[in-house]
């Protein structure tokens, strides 16, 4: 199972991470990948890389998209014609796309979520076209699963592994994470 994960500067730190780090503890293959370089820094000002550059990605390798959110969404990925194609790319490959916080905007904006319920960060419905906000704290349905806030990372997480690899998976590192077994 392979995660393509997007981060560029100003994604919020826990949102990417934590989710990053759920998915990792669940055997999930992960790469991380940035627009045009791979030096960013998170939200809270931690300089970190990304594996790659997401033009130097064969997005068919990838199994699903997670994008978290942060000022990153309204900085630079709402204006970036690259994260519009790779949207696209999963969307019409039948592919899961996995958002959280104010990413789950860049989704909505194209239509995706017609007739379909849908969470976000409250205030970044407005840029919804269509689609049911529930402002739940994660909604999953058979395309998405998005997640309303950074309160809500590990639960977000946890909704991934469910659906890539069994509910008995998410049991076992949900567990492991609660300090249980």
């Amino acid at each position: 199972m392979k995660a393509l994960v997007i981060l560029t500067t100003g994604f919020e730190d826990v949102e990417g991470l934590g989710t990053i780090d759920v998915l990792r503890r669940s055997k999930i293959n992960v790469t991380t990948a940035s627009i045009d370089d791979v030096n960013i820094t998170t939200q809270s000002g931690h300089n970190m890389k990304t594996m790659t550059v997401l033009k130097e990605l064969d997005l068919s390798d990838y199994d699903f998209l997670v994008i978290p959110g942060g000022g990153a969404v309204f900085n630079i990925l709402d204006k970036e014609q690259i994260i519009n194609d790779v949207i696209d790319y999963f969307y019409f490959s039948n592919k899961l796309i996995c958002a959280i916080c104010a990413a789950p905007l860049l989704i909505g904006k194209r239509g995706y979520f017609k007739n379909m319920k849908y969470t976000c960060f409250p205030g970044c419905e407005n840029r919804v076209t269509e689609g049911i906000y529930t402002g739940k704290e994660v909604e999953v349905n058979e395309r998405f699963i998005l997640g309303r806030s950074m309160y809500y990372s590990l639960d977000f997480a946890l909704a991934i592994i469910e659906r890539v690899q069994g509910k008995k998976q998410r049991e076992i590192v949900e567990a492991s994470i609660k300090g249980l077994k």
